[in-house]
């Protein structure tokens, strides 16, 4: 499970460069025409890669509640009962819409100026990434392979000076921060909450 974490950054560089130079390839005669059929595609793409997240993000939060309820006697199996899957689509959803347009608006403007093309090949190469792990059963960070499918889209049009590595580098120690953070946290709430039990 750790490995899938750790190598999907770099399964969502490599699959957005490859569709990004896939696409180039392909289009590299296209006229301003194809300008329409491109913004359309990308409503495809970016159903896929909502479906993915919330294919692989929800479930997370399923496990970790049937989990709970097993631990506590409530559940005689790991199976979720519906309610558990409605209320963590319900919360994903939720939190998406209120708290991810900070995180959106760094991701489609601070790391590198996305055009249609990089933003059609972003999405697929994310959505694949994301939904091969969900059905593979291994829990990836949906956010992890959109910020690296950015800056390998940055990386496939070969500007690397584009890419504001800096904003990367800030979004990378945030993210190595995040699990030794939680650890701490998680083990702080356990000695209160045993301490007061």
């Amino acid at each position: 499970m750790k490995v899938a974490l750790a190598v999907s950054p770099f399964l969502g560089a490599a699959a957005a460069f490859g569709v990004l130079r896939l696409l180039r390839a392909g289009l590299h005669r296209a006229t301003r025409r194809f300008r329409g059929p491109l913004l359309d595609a990308q409503w495809v793409t970016s159903g896929a890669l909502a479906l993915s997240h919330g294919a692989n993000d929800a479930q997370k939060a399923v496990g970790m509640v049937s989990a709970v309820l097993l631990a506590e006697g409530v559940s005689s199996s790991l199976e979720a009962p519906v309610w558990v899957i409605v209320s963590s689509a319900l919360a994903l959803t939720l939190g998406t819409a209120l708290g991810g347009w900070r995180v959106a608006k760094t991701i489609g403007r601070r790391i590198y100026d996305i055009r249609p093309l990089d933003g059609l090949a972003s999405q697929a190469g994310s959505a694949a990434v994301i939904l091969s792990a969900s059905v593979a059963g291994a829990p990836v960070s949906t956010t992890h392979v959109v910020v690296s499918s950015i800056v390998g889209v940055g990386i496939g049009r070969r500007r690397w000076r584009h890419v504001r590595w800096t904003v990367v580098r800030s979004i990378a120690f945030a993210w190595l921060l995040t699990l030794p953070g939680a650890a701490v946290l998680g083990g702080g709430t356990f000695l209160v909450w045993r301490a007061i039990g």
